[in-house]
């Protein structure tokens, strides 16, 4: 059966609300707390920077900019999806145009280590921040059981 994004976020980080600068220093805290579970290599951190630079994961989504950030599995040794929302948004880059700019307001980041499971999850992702109306109510969430217990209502 296929996996749903709370299937994930169950045990993954999520960090509401935290102050980041630029989406390298997101990508080297979520680094720091997996690496801890050894869930990913030494390079993770790198290797999704260089991922984001050459293949940029922005989205432009209403009135929220969304971020998927991920990189090749063979640096996944556990999979999981941390989920950001920081306390305003973060300058990433379209995924349609590098050279435009989108503020993330939600940053996924995907740790897969199957290759199939990135295209369905990223399929799942798409129609989660499509979702105009959740996106809205996962915005204003504080606390990551009840972020994770909303998500849920929405099956996702």
């Amino acid at each position: 059966m296929e996996k749903r994004v709370t299937d994930y976020l169950e045990y993954s980080p999520i960090l509401l609300g935290v102050q980041y600068q630029d989406k390298k220093e997101i990508f080297d805290a979520v680094h720091q707390l997996v690496l801890e579970k050894n869930w990913v290599t030494e390079d993770f951190a790198d290797k999704i920077l260089e991922r984001e630079e050459t293949f940029p994961t922005g989205i432009e989504q209403g009135a929220f900019g969304v971020a998927i950030p991920h990189t090749d599995p063979e640096w996944v040794k556990e999979e999981f999806i941390a989920l950001i929302i920081p306390d305003h948004s973060v300058l990433f880059q379209r995924m349609d145009d590098a050279k435009q700019d989108v503020q993330a307001d939600f940053i996924f980041i995907l740790g897969l280590n199957q290759s199939h499971e990135q295209l369905a999850m990223l399929q799942n992702l798409m129609q989660l921040i499509q979702n105009t109306e959740l996106l809205q109510n996962l915005y204003k969430q504080t606390n990551p059981n009840e972020l994770l217990s909303l998500l849920k209502q929405y099956n996702f």
